[in-house]
């Protein structure tokens, strides 16, 4: 036997001296499309994408292989549906979904990448190439990568220990016990001894890893040495569930007499000494020891909301070959036989949201730590086992060194090698890789590896998610795209758990304006479910998400909100953003963006802002001649701002003087102490000076530290300090109430300056708002008609261009300056809005058709514009559908030269006009209101408005009926759980009006 091996002092610390926190840093790959890169130049003209958006701005969905049934049938029916409504494509999602919650299982098709599901696959290939859709692929079946081809030696791992104390000063020769672990499974990684603590000294050592599937609700905290050491170690998450903020992970606590650091030259290390058994043999010097037995299991983790067949172990994110085997075995014979469509119908893959639990663990983290971090790890496993290895402030930034690892090791051989294989095949990927469940990541290093970073935002719902910082995690992902140099911001959009059926386009609107205020510029709607029409109808569906397809009672009308998003899409994605504050978020892991609104630099509500990573930072920020801090591809920002905590790594310094010294200007506090381990006593003194250099001796002063052609701020909140650096106001809204709420966004190209501008309330607001643009005439470009204007009435003052504006209620626009400022007053009397005026109100009677296959009458008389769920006939009251309301009325003659408007007063859910034979478009959102003046002729007129209600009403309706005799068929069994459901408003309401203006 080997003699056993202690780590001296000296050794120690010339360890710490060659670990000098190396980052992982890589500078940005290309996207696999040059026209996924952003660019200062539009990608077309204007008014072109906007009458016809092309392809990269046209909505996708997530298109649910709900259990794997469906059919060819069914696949050619959704994709021909999807090119008539003007949809750009959808993301092929295998998955279950189709039990959970208030759903019910439904037929299992074939297991996903079986023979006969490829050839369903393959026919979906070749539908959307003859169609000209776009395509993505889910890599496994449901979410977490894995699958049954997946072994227990390849899946998620988490580190284990056992304690046992031994008296010294002779031989010991006993079996240590293995580790508590899960399943059949465990490996040993090292055996280690240090003096154990008098006894009742310690407090009692954490439990064993919890169970995998980690709860949303925080559990009280095991006692340890280090606050939240499990969470710090990362055998739980950090907080809550989703993006939770982590700063407290940098905390050490106060030193107690329980401490009992263990000096480095106490250590020792009896790996050596222990047989493959566990039999431990050692002549152990005098002394009480705690021997450790340091080993490795699966952490749990399993491939979640899987079809039947799919499920299995979920890989190991941390291991390259992991991945490279899932590829082979799985993914290498559907790629094979789709050869034909890759990178035509086919052209991004996709892997899901991280919801496998936390990780802290691989078979290589010993040599990937020390490549990474420059030091050894073996010497601070202890810390894993509750105990102090050196001192508080070391054994911290030991466990802050293993986040940053794991993140990294995430990012390296998980993203970027998925990111390879895809390239190689010409296809894109679009994985959900920031979270936003709160995985061991530095959201934004994962989702810059992407050619189209990915993120989701979720629809109101009164049970899940019911707080705006648990439904948007936008704003990291437009930072992703804007730092990284990418034109996309994509999000899965309309999640929610709860209603069915129970959204149009109207409610979900305000979500994508929000989302679109954020840098949100191309939705993939959750959730498509292709429902073959043996299933009925509704069909099936997926337990979660606004259910849209071919089935869902607007279809019909439903290309009239995509061309909302499309259009909105298009404008959203030319040119480069405009933000004024670059903050970096810091090193400390898990790293998140979340909402707009946290506005962590203090920028809002009249700058905006982009966050950046330490692998953005480092690798594509640089200071340009006019001291701005510029990426690669043309954006600049006056400010860099760092988050206020007190740890930061030397790397990240240095850079920051460099920076600063070629004049930047910086604003944050000086950090305390670096944030890991590495470089030695030079380090220190390193970041000492650093520190001095750019803060100065008065680092709290009111007045800016110079540094070089640079200068350094204290914590100021940016609003304040870009005034001072000349910077004004990019948006700023005056008018309304106190709770008024004017969004937007800002885009530039180099011809034109764009706008996005939403009414956050459901009220009309009225005020004036300033622009940061000069010498331009405004232009009112509204993405739900697709009417442009220019606006007549604008005054410019010095840098700004002060613009009278109105909104309805929840309504949003683009104001785009474009060409020059006429210079010439405007027209007397001109306005920027009109409003109309009653001409003539359209009263009952009116006649209205309902369809007898849905149990309404044919025909109805409706003497006054009532509440179909309030109806005292059955037929009626359980209504969904499509319905028609006719009327014939005699028109008065209008002003000359005035404008005639119907407008329809309020609804539900959509309408569809039509006036003497003329279609008029489909009304979604209010005001409902149209332009009949040229439809709309003297003396008689024929008005038809078809009204769309929603499917619970129907649905809740056939529960009182028998089984055999009801019209709805449907997994979804929350219509069923209760007879006295509240039934949904519906109809046409009113009042119905023609009105005039100008």
């Amino acid at each position: 036997m080997s003699a056993p091996t202690t780590v001296p002092a000296a050794s120690f610390f010339r360890l710490l001296g060659l670990g000098v926190c190396l980052a992982w840093v890589a500078a940005a790959a290309a996207p696999i499309r040059p026209d996924l890169a952003s660019s200062l130049q539009a990608t077309q003209p204007l008014e072109e994408g906007w009458q016809n958006p092309p392809q990269l701005a046209r909505t996708r969905v997530w298109w649910w292989w709900l259990n794997g049934n469906v059919t060819k049938a069914a696949l050619t029916r959704d994709l021909e549906e999807m090119k008539a409504k003007g949809l750009g494509g959808a993301n092929v999602i295998d998955a279950g979904g189709d039990n959970q919650r208030d759903a019910r299982r439904v037929p299992h098709g074939p297991d996903f990448g079986s023979p006969a599901w490829r050839e369903l696959f393959l026919h979906a290939l070749a539908e959307a190439d003859r169609l000209g859709l776009e395509l993505g692929l889910n890599i496994q079946s449901g979410w977490n990568l894995g699958g049954p081809t997946v072994t227990i030696e390849e899946s998620a791992k988490k580190l284990v220990y056992s304690d046992t104390i031994v008296e010294g000063g002779a031989r010991v020769e006993t079996t240590l016990p293995e580790p508590m672990h899960r399943e059949p499974f465990y490996r040993d990684v090292a055996v280690l001894a240090l003096p154990a603590p008098p006894p009742g000294a310690t407090p009692p050592p954490p439990p064993p890893p919890p169970p995998a599937k980690t709860k949303s609700k925080e559990k009280a905290q095991p006692v340890t040495l280090l606050p939240r050491l499990a969470e710090k170690a990362y055998e739980r998450y950090p907080g809550i569930f989703t993006a939770t903020t982590a700063w407290h992970l940098l905390e050490t606590g106060d030193a107690t007499p329980a401490d009992a650091p263990c000096r480095p030259e106490d250590l020792i290390n009896l790996t050596a000494r222990v047989d493959a058994a566990g039999k431990l043999v050692w002549d152990a010097p005098p002394g009480r020891w705690s021997v450790l037995r340091f080993g490795y299991t699966v952490s749990g983790a399993h491939v979640s909301t899987c079809s039947e067949g799919g499920e299995g172990w979920a890989i190991d994110y941390l291991d390259a070959t992991a991945f490279e085997t899932y590829w082979q075995r799985v993914l290498a014979p559907i790629f094979a036989e789709a050869k034909p469509y890759l990178g035509k119908s086919l052209r991004f893959l996709h892997t899901d949201s991280w919801e496998l639990g936390p990780v802290n663990w691989t078979a290589a983290m010993p040599a990937q730590f020390q490549r990474l971090r420059g030091y050894e790890l073996t010497a601070f496993l202890p810390v894993f086992a509750n105990r102090i290895i050196g001192s508080r402030e070391i054994s911290t930034r030991f466990l802050n060194d293993l986040r940053r690892t794991l993140a990294e090791l995430i990012a390296e051989n998980n993203y970027r090698v998925f990111a390879r294989h895809a390239h190689a095949l010409g296809l894109g990927i679009h994985p959900e890789s920031g979270g936003p469940h709160a995985a061991p990541v530095d959201a934004l290093l994962n989702l810059g590896i992407s050619d189209v970073p990915m993120g989701e935002f979720w629809a109101p719902s009164a049970t899940h998610r019911t707080k705006p910082e648990q439904r948007f995690f936008v704003k990291q992902t437009s930072s992703a795209a804007h730092v990284y140099g990418l034109r996309i911001s994509l999000a899965e959009a309309f999640t929610s758990i709860g209603p069915h059926w129970e959204e149009d386009p109207r409610s979900l609107k305000a979500s994508f304006d929000r989302a679109a205020c954020e840098g949100h510029n191309l939705t993939m709607w959750h959730t498509f479910d292709c429902s073959p029409a043996e299933m009925g109808l509704p069909g099936q569906a997926y337990f979660a998400g606004s259910h849209l397809n071919p089935n869902t009672t607007w279809w019909p009308q439903a290309g009239a909100f995509f061309s909302y998003l499309n259009r909105c899409h298009f404008l959203l994605q030319q040119g480069l953003p405009v933000s004024d504050v670059l903050h970096f978020y810091g090193e400390n892991i898990p790293s998140f963006v979340r909402l707009k609104d946290d506005d962590p630099a203090g920028a809002a509500p009249d700058y905006d802002y982009d966050v950046i990573d330490l692998n953005a930072l480092l690798t594509r920020t640089r200071t340009d001649s006019t001291g701005r801090v510029a990426l690669p591809d043309g954006v600049s920002y006056p400010l860099l701002s760092i988050t206020p905590h007190d740890a930061i790594g030397l790397p990240v310094l240095r850079h920051l003087a460099t920076l600063v010294r070629g004049g930047a200007t910086l604003v944050g506090r000086p950090p305390a102490r670096p944030y890991g381990l590495g470089g030695g006593p030079a380090a220190e003194t390193e970041f000492a000076a650093l520190v001095a250099e750019l803060w100065g001796q008065n680092p709290a002063a009111a007045t800016p530290h110079r540094c070089g052609r640079g200068q350094v701020f204290a914590d100021t909140p940016a609003r304040e300090l870009l005034p001072r650096l000349g910077v004004g106001r990019d948006f700023a809204w005056t008018g309304g109430e106190a709770d008024t709420l004017i969004d937007y966004i800002h885009r530039r190209t180099d011809r034109a300056e764009i706008y996005f501008v939403a009414n956050r309330q459901n009220r009309r607001e009225s005020g004036t708002a300033a622009f940061r643009v000069t010498g331009r005439r405004p232009e009112l470009w509204d993405p739900v008609t697709g009417q442009r204007r220019a606006l007549p009435v604008f005054a410019q003052e010095g840098a700004i261009t002060r613009v009278p504006l109105r909104f309805e209620a929840e309504q949003a626009f683009f104001v785009i300056f474009r060409e020059p400022a006429p210079t010439t007053a405007p027209v007397a009397g001109a306005i920027n809005f009109t409003d109309p005026t009653p001409l003539q109100t359209l009263s009952g009677p009116w006649t209205v058709q309902f369809d007898p296959a849905w149990g309404g009458p044919a025909e109805a008389i409706f003497t006054a514009l009532t509440d179909w769920s309030q109806h005292a006939e059955e037929g009626i009251r359980h209504y969904s559908g499509t319905a028609v309301y006719v009327k014939t009325f005699n028109a008065p003659a209008p002003a000359p030269g005035a404008r005639v408007l119907l407008d329809l007063g309020e609804l539900k859910n959509l309408a569809e006009v039509t006036l003497n034979g003329r279609p008029l478009g489909v009304l979604w959102s209010a005001p409902f209101r149209v332009d009949v003046t040229d439809a709309l002729r003297p003396g008689e007129n024929a008005l038809r408005i078809k009204i769309v209600n929603l499917w619970p009403n129907r649905l809740i309706g056939d529960q009182h009926l028998p089984k055999e005799t009801r019209r709805t068929r449907t997994n979804i069994a929350k219509f069923e759980l209760s007879r006295n459901q509240t039934l949904l408003p519906s109809g046409l309401f009113g009042p119905v009006q023609l009105l005039t203006a100008r």
